[in-house]
Order: C-alpha cells, then sequence, then structure tokens
C-alpha cells in the first residue's frame, strides 16, 4: 500500500515538474531586472517581490536593492507587512527607485482576519480573537494537528492526552474549563462548518483561529459557549499553478525511562511485603541466588518485558504533494497527501501475519471557485481520507499492560521446546499476544464536501450579496482482521500442563462499527458598503438547519438565524452587534430555542491628536464586548425531557403473600425533566492592542469576566421515590482572567530575528451545585476549580500527616477507620473533625485539578542568509496530578519506584509506604500524599532549515527549496520527584501507550 501510494506522489510530480518545465523552456524570454525600494527616502530590506505570472520571487537586500529574472511585460508586486502593494510593470522598473508608502496599521493585505462568515480587517475588529497562519508553523510528521498548537495562541490551551500511531489527538481548552458537565470542550468549525479535524494534513490549512469573546462567539448561538477554533483550508489564486511537494522521513522514541525490576529485585521485595504482613517469604535462598545469577532461565526466568518487546524507535514518514493557480475567474487548489507510522513492538512477523501496531492515512483535497460572471460565483471544496490501523487482535492496550505489569519471573517467554510459556494464574504471553492471535484492522473511510455561491446584486444596492453554502459529512468505520489463539505449557510442575486452546488462523468477522453522515446548509446576505469616505457598514444575516445521524441512533437537529452588523466612523471608532436566534430538538418543543445577543466596541486611540505624533506608541486601540452564549451540549441523556421507560430482565415490583413475590414491570429510568434547558455564559471582555517601537513591537492583553448558569447538576432525591432523575439546571461558575500575547520582530541587514509569546490565567469557582444537605464545610464544592467537579460528585482527600515511624505512633494516632491493620511505613491522616476516628468525614475537598490554571508558550526564529532556526515552548501552571496509581502499578503494586519504599533503614528518606501483598487499604486511598505539581515547560519543537539561493534555484528552474530537520516533544521541565510526564503521567504505565519524542528530515520543493 505504502509503495503504490509514494510512486503514485513522485509520479504526479514528476508530470507537474515535466510540464512546468516544458513550458518555461517554450515560452521564457527572461531578462534580469535591478532597482532599489525605498521608503521615506530610506532604503527598505526585506520587501517582497514577486513576478505574478511565473510565481517567482526575491527580496531585497539590507540596501533596498533587488534583481529578478522576468519579461518586460511582466508585472511585479511589491509588497511587505505594514506597506501599501504597489504593481509596478518590469520593463518599467530597471534601475528605478521604487517607492513604498505605510499602510494604516492593522489595515494592510496581511492584517484581513477570518470572522464567521466574513472578513475584517484586524483594525476594524472589535472582537477578542487570535489567528495562526500555517506559514509560520514548522512541518511536523504527526498524525494529528492537535499537538502543532501547543503554546502558540493565548487562550488555547492544549493537553495530549494520547499517543501511539492513529491515536496522537489531544484535547482543547479555550479560556479553562468554565463548566463541571460532559459538554466543556471547544467547538472546531473547518471551512464554516462543525466537523473532525484531526485528520487534516497541516498543508491543507491556511490559518487557525481563536474565537473568545461573545462578540465573536454569539454568531453561533448554542454552539458557542465553550469557545470555537475556526479552521480555514487553502484556496485557489489568480496565479500561475505552483506546485509544492513536501516529504519528510523520521522516527520516534519513548520518552519514558522506566527502569523495570529484574527478577532478584521483584523476590525480593515480594519477600519483604509478604514479611511486612506477617507471612513466611516464598522465595529461598537458591532462588534469590539462581534470579541473581541468571543461572536456569527456564526455571528461574528473568524477563525484561519492555526492553524485549519495545524498540528504542519506530519509523515515520509524511508525503505530500499540492498545487494551486487559476485565472482572474477560475482558482483551485489540490492536495494529495499519505502518511505512515508504525509502533514500538517488536517481534511481529510470523509467516502468515504482522500485527505491528501501525497506522496510515492518505488524505486529498479539491477546493475550486469559479466566477460564472463579473456577479456570480460557484465554489466547491471537497476532501476526504482514509485511514488504516492495524493493532495486535487483543489491542495494543492489552499487549502494554502485559508489558508493564506482569512480574519479571512469572514465565520464560519460550520453553525449551519452543512453546509459549505461561502460568494458570498468567496465561498472556506476550510474544503469543503478537505472534498467535492475529491482528485486528480499522478502516475510517471520510468525505466532506462544500457546495457555494455567492451572487452580488449591486442592481439593487451597491455592496449586497446574496450567499448559500450547502455541506455533506459523511464517515464510517469498519473492522476486519485474522484471529487465532495460541496455547501455554507449565513446565515448572510435573507433568507439565497446557492452558488456553491452540486455534488456526481465521478470518474475523467483518462488521461496520460506526457509519455518520452530517448535513448543512447556511443562506442569507452580506451587506458592506462605504458612506461618504467616513461611515462604514459590515452586515451579514444568515439562516442555518443541521442534521446529524447515524447508524442506529435518533438524528441531531438545530437550526437558528443569525445576524451582525458592524459599523465604523473615520477608521477610528468602531461599534458591533451581532445576536443568534438558536435552537435544538433536544430540549421541549416550547423550549427548544434561544436568543443570544452580543454588543462590542472599538476605538484607535492613537489616531486621535493627543497621541497622533507619539514616537513610542505607533497604534493603540482599546476594546470591549459583552454578550450571552449558549451551550446545548449538557450531557446527560438524549431527550432529557422525556422520561425513559424500561423493561429489565428479572426487574419487579413486590406483590403478593409470597416472602419474594413480586410483579414484572416497567421501570421508568431516568424519570424526564421537561424544564431542562442549555447552558448560559454572559462574558464581558475588555482588551487592548498596541504597537511600539516603529512596529516592532506588537502587544494585546484581554480581561474577561464570565458568569455561567444553569450548569446540569444531579438532584438530590429521597432512595424511597424509587426513581432515577435527569439533571436540574442549577450550578452556577463564575470565571474570570487575563490573557496577553506579543511579538517583536526586528531585522539587521542578512539577520532576521523575531520573539513570541503568550500568556493565560483562568480562575473557574464553583458558585452552585447541588450537594447533600448538612454537607460538611470543607467537603464542599462551592469555591473549588471546575477541574475537580463533575456532574455527579467531587473528588475528595485524605490529609496526609506523613508515615507512620513506628508502633508507637500508631498506638497513639486516630483509629484508621477505612484501613485493616496499621503498621509502621503507612501512611498517617489528619483526624479534620477531631472525632477520634478516620473515616469518610476527614476526607476533604481540595483544589485538585488536571487542568492548569495558567498556561503559556513562547519562541523565536532566528534567520541569517539562508538559514533559520525556529523554536517553541509550551508551559502551565496551577494543575495536580495524582501518582498513587503509577507508583502502585505492576505486580502487586511493585515496580521500579518501590525501590524507594519505607524499610526501617530507609525511614528518614523513604518516599513511599512500606509494602504489602494484602494489607494495601489504607496506602490505597485517595489523599493528598499522591498529589503532585502538574506544572511544566517543554521544548515543543525546533526547525533548523536551509533554503537554496536564488541563483541556485533559477538554474533549477524552480521556486524555492529547502532541507530542514524538525524535532517535536524533545524536553520537558518538571519539579517531580519521579519519572513521569505530568502532562500524560499514565504514559508508559498500566496500559497507556508512551510518550513520544520526534526527530524527523524533511525536503520541501515548490516548482
Amino acid at each position: 500500500m505504502k509503495s503504490l501510494y509514494i510512486k503514485c506522489l513522485w509520479l504526479i510530480t514528476l508530470i507537474f515538474c515535466v510540464t512546468t518545465n516544458k513550458g518555461f523552456a517554450q515560452k521564457e524570454v527572461l531578462r534580469l531586472f535591478t532597482g532599489k525600494v525605498m521608503a521615506n527616502n530610506k532604503p527598505l530590506a526585506g520587501v517582497q517581490i514577486e513576478v505574478q505570472e511565473r510565481n517567482r520571487k526575491t527580496s531585497t537586500k539590507a540596501d533596498g536593492s533587488f534583481s529578478i529574472l522576468a519579461e518586460p511585460n511582466d508585472i511585479l508586486f511589491f509588497y511587505k507587512n505594514d506597506f501599501i502593494t504597489l504593481q509596478r510593470k518590469a520593463g518599467d522598473s530597471q534601475g528605478l527607485n521604487i517607492s513604498l508608502f505605510p499602510s494604516k496599521i492593522g489595515g494592510g493585505e496581511e492584517d484581513e482576519v477570518i470572522i464567521p462568515f466574513g472578513v475584517r480587517k484586524n483594525r476594524e475588529l472589535t472582537y477578542a480573537i487570535g489567528t495562526l497562519k500555517t506559514k509560520d508553523l514548522p512541518q511536523l510528521p504527526l498524525g494529528s494537528l492537535t499537538p502543532i498548537l501547543g503554546g502558540r495562541l493565548a487562550g488555547l490551551y492544549i493537553q495530549q492526552t494520547n499517543n501511539g500511531p492513529g491515536n496522537d489527538n489531544g484535547t482543547l481548552q479555550i479560556r479553562g474549563r468554565s463548566t463541571y458537565n460532559s459538554g466543556n470542550s471547544p467547538r472546531v468549525l473547518v471551512d464554516g462548518i462543525f466537523r473532525d479535524y484531526s485528520d487534516l494534513d497541516i498543508n491543507e490549512i491556511e490559518s487557525f483561529t481563536v474565537l473568545k469573546d461573545a462578540a465573536a462567539l454569539t454568531w453561533y448561538g448554542l454552539n458557542a459557549a465553550n469557545g470555537i477554533l475556526m479552521i480555514t483550508t487553502k484556496k485557489g489564486s489568480n496565479k500561475k499553478t505552483s506546485i509544492n511537494f513536501d516529504s519528510q522521513s523520521g522516527f520516534q522514541q519513548s520518552t519514558n525511562n522506566a527502569q523495570p525490576l529484574n527478577s532478584f529485585q521483584f523476590a525480593n521485595l515480594y519477600n519483604e511485603a509478604l514479611s511486612n504482613g506477617g507471612r513466611p517469604p516464598i522465595y529461598d535462598q537458591a532462588a534469590l541466588t539462581a534470579y541473581q545469577n541468571n543461572s536456569d532461565l527456564f526455571n528461574f526466568p528473568n524477563n525484561n518485558y519492555r526492553g524485549d518487546f519495545l524498540r528504542e524507535s519506530a519509523p515515520i514518514s509524511r508525503n505530500v504533494i499540492s498545487a494551486t493557480g487559476g485565472s482572474n475567474s477560475f482558482r483551485y487548489f489540490t492536495l494529495l497527501g499519505y502518511y505512515n507510522q508504525k509502533g514500538n513492538f517488536k517481534s511481529t512477523k510470523t509467516d502468515d501475519f504482522d500485527s505491528q501496531l501501525k497506522f496510515q492515512r492518505v488524505n486529498f483535497r479539491v477546493n475550486l471557485d469559479y466566477d460564472l460572471n463579473s456577479n456570480l460565483t460557484v465554489g466547491l471544496d471537497a476532501a476526504g481520507r482514509t485511514g488504516n490501523l492495524r493493532e495486535p487482535l487483543d489491542g495494543a492496550s492489552g499487549l502494554l499492560s502485559d508489558l508493564y505489569n506482569l512480574p519479571p519471573n512469572a514465565f520464560p517467554i519460550l520453553n525449551q521446546d519452543g512453546s509459549f510459556g505461561g502460568t494458570s494464574v498468567y496465561q498472556n504471553n506476550p510474544l503469543g499476544r503478537l505472534q498467535g492471535r492475529g491482528y485486528l484492522r480499522n478502516l475510517t473511510r471520510a468525505l466532506t464536501v462544500n457546495g457555494k455561491v455567492k451572487y452580488k446584486m449591486n442592481f439593487l444596492t451597491q455592496g449586497l450579496s446574496a450567499n448559500f453554502l450547502v455541506s455533506y459529512d459523511t464517515q464510517g468505520s469498519y473492522q476486519s482482521g485474522l484471529t487465532k489463539n495460541y496455547e501455554v505449557t507449565d513446565f515448572t510442575i510435573n507433568p507439565p500442563i497446557t492452558y488456553r486452546s491452540s486455534t488456526p488462523l481465521n478470518y474475523l468477522s467483518s462488521s461496520f462499527s460506526s457509519n455518520n453522515r452530517r448535513n448543512e446548509i447556511w443562506a442569507g446576505f452580506d451587506y458592506e458598503r462605504l458612506f461618504k469616505g467616513d461611515h462604514k457598514i459590515n452586515s451579514s444575516l444568515r439562516f442555518m438547519r443541521s442534521v446529524d445521524n447515524a447508524v442506529e441512533r435518533l438524528d441531531f437537529r438545530g437550526q437558528q438565524i443569525s445576524a451582525r452588523i458592524d459599523y465604523g466612523f473615520k477608521d477610528r471608532y468602531f461599534f458591533g452587534l451581532v445576536s443568534s436566534y438558536s435552537g435544538s430538538e433536544n430540549f421541549a418543543p416550547d423550549r427548544r430555542y434561544g436568543f443570544f445577543p452580543a454588543v462590542s466596541a472599538g476605538w484607535i486611540a492613537s489616531e486621535e491628536s493627543f497621541l497622533k505624533d507619539n514616537s513610542i506608541i505607533d497604534y493603540l486601540k482599546i476594546r470591549a464586548s459583552y454578550g450571552i452564549m449558549g451551550n446545548g451540549d449538557i450531557g446527560g441523556a438524549r431527550l432529557p425531557f422525556r422520561s425513559l421507560y424500561r423493561a429489565p430482565a428479572g426487574f419487579g415490583y413486590a406483590f403478593g403473600t409470597g416472602f419474594a413475590a413480586t410483579v414484572s414491570a416497567d421501570q421508568i429510568s431516568p424519570a424526564g425533566n421537561p424544564f431542562i434547558t442549555w447552558e448560559k455564559l454572559n462574558r464581558f471582555n475588555l482588551g487592548t492592542d498596541v504597537q511600539l517601537l516603529n512596529r516592532a513591537l506588537t502587544l494585546s492583553v484581554d480581561y474577561f469576566n464570565d458568569k455561567r448558569t444553569d450548569i446540569l447538576t444531579t438532584p438530590r432525591v429521597p432512595s424511597i421515590l424509587g426513581i432515577t432523575l435527569t439533571g436540574v439546571n442549577e450550578g452556577k461558575v463564575n470565571s474570570k482572567g487575563i490573557e496577553g500575547s506579543f511579538n517583536y520582530e526586528k531585522q539587521f541587514n542578512e539577520f532576521d530575528f523575531s520573539l513570541n509569546g503568550n500568556y493565560t490565567y483562568a480562575k473557574n469557582e464553583v458558585i452552585s451545585i447541588n450537594e447533600d444537605p448538612g454537607i460538611l464545610s470543607y467537603q464542599s464544592s462551592i469555591g473549588l476549580n471546575t477541574g475537580n467537579v463533575s456532574l455527579i460528585n467531587t473528588k475528595r482527600f485524605y490529609v496526609s500527616d506523613g508515615l507512620f515511624q513506628n508502633q508507637a505512633q500508631v498506638d497513639s494516632s486516630p483509629t484508621q477507620g477505612p484501613a485493616g491493620v496499621i503498621k509502621p511505613g503507612d501512611n498517617k491522616y489528619k483526624d479534620i473533625n477531631n472525632d477520634g476516628v478516620i473515616n469518610s468525614l476527614d476526607a476533604i475537598n481540595t483544589n485538585y485539578t488536571e487542568i492548569p490554571k495558567s498556561y503559556y508558550g513562547f519562541g523565536f526564529n532566528f534567520k541569517y542568509k539562508f538559514l533559520q532556526l525556529n523554536t517553541q515552548f509550551q508551559g502551565t501552571t496551577g494543575s495536580t496530578i495524582q501518582i498513587k496509581t503509577i507508583v502502585n502499578s505492576g505486580p502487586l503494586g511493585f515496580n521500579e519506584f518501590s525501590l524507594d519504599r519505607w524499610t526501617p533503614e530507609t525511614a528518614a528518606n523513604a518516599k513511599f509506604p512500606r509494602l504489602a501483598v494484602a494489607d494495601r487499604t489504607n496506602n490505597n486511598l485517595d489523599s493528598d500524599f499522591w498529589l503532585r505539581s502538574g506544572n511544566f515547560l517543554k521544548l515543543r519543537t525546533v526547525e533548523l532549515s536551509f533554503s537554496l539561493s536564488e541563483k541556485l534555484t533559477n538554474k533549477l528552474n524552480i521556486q524555492k527549496a529547502r532541507i530542514y530537520l524538525t524535532g517535536y516533544n524533545l524536553m520537558s521541565f518538571t519539579k517531580l520527584d519521579i519519572d513521569v510526564d505530568p502532562e500524560m503521567p499514565y504514559a508508559g504505565y498500566g496500559s497507556s501507550y508512551p510518550n513520544l519524542k520526534t526527530y524527523s528530515l524533511g525536503l520541501n520543493v515548490q516548482f
């Protein structure tokens, strides 16, 4: 499969290259044109000069000079950020000085910002929006887009939560988590439609936009309260065809440096744990000596499962070819990509099959726009992808669970006769899982289509247009594979006993695991006009209807009407109104629609006379907004306003004279709530945008204050009622915070330097939640961070008072009720209510939260001639992780962390409690003893590139060529006392795939 796709990519590349070269050879008669670009009578460096018809580019040097190959009639485009773009015929530019004039700050072509169904100049915006162009991002061979965004946009938090081939998605949060129900994630738009984005290739995308305040979000009504990430894909241009080919190959390595116990260590620890419980050891000195000397590996195995079955690195590759271009009436962008990622398992191949974890994906995209005439434009955006994930039949997690948790002396992997080793207790042999069970293949297919029509209606009034967008999305998953079974034999007993049953290789029954379809239409009008040079109006009106359906599921339906009007006066004062009347059939018929308004204003103070000639402040804008948004994804049951009637087997009501006499009956579970509604968010935002030092430094700061109400909570009802109830809208959360970003750019002759950074602080506080009457104040959720609160309950922790050091301390301490037998080396807990007993009344609510209170990112970019280096860091503060299940993972909780356990000899320096086999309850209680800081700073990305000189690319008849090295997730800085990743603490433990760092070498060529 891989070779076929690679051949296709190279063939397409070759055809385009040959065609392009042939066209140049037949038609071009080029001359070298030179000149100088000035601004305010001074040389201007870094001006981009392009021959539009030929996709040939260059830039001015430090003295403003340039030279470029073109024909005399070719049009040269001169453009630079913060300057007005200039066009000049090449024949008129020979030896002449070209003058560029500054544009209004935030009003240049490069300052266009995508908003919902519209575009605005940056200076006109009264919204809180963050934008990131993909041209500013490194090329990373990752299967998901999510990790690439980490630490790059203020307000947006990216957490890597999964790993492994085909499963490296992360989670998104915008301005923290301001609700505690299940629907707390932002929505994602791709080209104006809510759809999956994680499998897109980065080369398909033009920009990412984060909508953060009410003025930007209210357009989407019920889908707005958690924030929205907008993704805009690339479109065609009216330029000559440009071909871009990108190829990367690299490898991925685990960041986990766990050193598993050997059999000698494990046996000693096990004996110690038995002794701590008053039981005799099971490993005698002869066995310990055999484990230590590795003298009889069949009877005294010493397995290193991680080392034997996990390889140090796994290959990864990515190849993408795209073409863009068109004419004044027809524009296109096309892309074809292939991605291949293998897993980190060893010994997967047999003569019949290969169970290696492997993910392959093919992406394609065709975006077309056609002007049928001067008034009518139609467009088609079609994209698709196929994914093929292969894994061991029992799943990667099942195999990893064995590798992490099997005792090193459980059995020999292979017996002396070559059969798989095993025992009655341990019947899963890792090699047997890989070579004797088969594999599972998950195939996914997805297709997304947007059809667009725009009709200019200037015949009615100047600036009016009608717009129509229809989308169709379909996605399906299909499972197949091969299955067999294997035997394991235990030769340590006589006669040997075989467990499990061997079965021959057979095809696994194929099935569809999912099939989803979604349709959406948006229809309405846009109006844009400038009156008398001072009054500018931008307005939009849209009607939307969506249907989301899947096999064996009721359709989800929604519709809304959205309207927006933005007014600008003298290009200095700006006002905006936006509203949405939005509804969902998930609520009762008389409660399905809500009205969501927002208002905003902006003022460019630097245009006023008292700041206009300021030598420090080049630009200062102040903006504010307030509005109401909704969150219809409230969690809980489908159609929660209806009661659900069930007839569970064996269920009945007591009836009759017999002791257990019952009569069968239906059960109401849960009872519907006809008054249930969506969450409501009131958000105030105050922000400022500043440019200083001759536009070299750009700053943006926002303060936000939210009040979220009608959060779904669990009602507290007497058990005598006999039924469960759907949630009620009685929860409240207040949130407030600040976010800021900066960017500094400077050019020194042929050296370019830039520095960027962003920071977000969000405090989310529970104001109201249904709690049991008479709850103790220290067990209440009121005032806690939402990261420790859910729809059902709040996690409570005992307060640790260290470890018991001797029996006298145990005897003099309060009775630890839920813990069983307490001994020296066990966790000691505080008696919060001073009743002399440690029980559930002493567990308190804490501000434990896996969601950071603040997060940040910063990076820098250096460029000197043809060399360029850019980096990006990401960090968090204010989060907490729980390490109990990590330290206590492995066989009976024994692993490398057990070496730091309490013993009488290590009491002064012990990190963790004593070891135990049976009496482990006390030390496994949730307590703050097991809590650690989740703060981290990571070097997320590094890219070092070398670009071929313009002279060389001209000789090769190509536009650009670049060779680059990239690294992802390279370093992590924490304050943890154990070797785990606070972002993914369970990675490499339990049954989770290890966290990965990625290295790659890439080649990018533009024709």
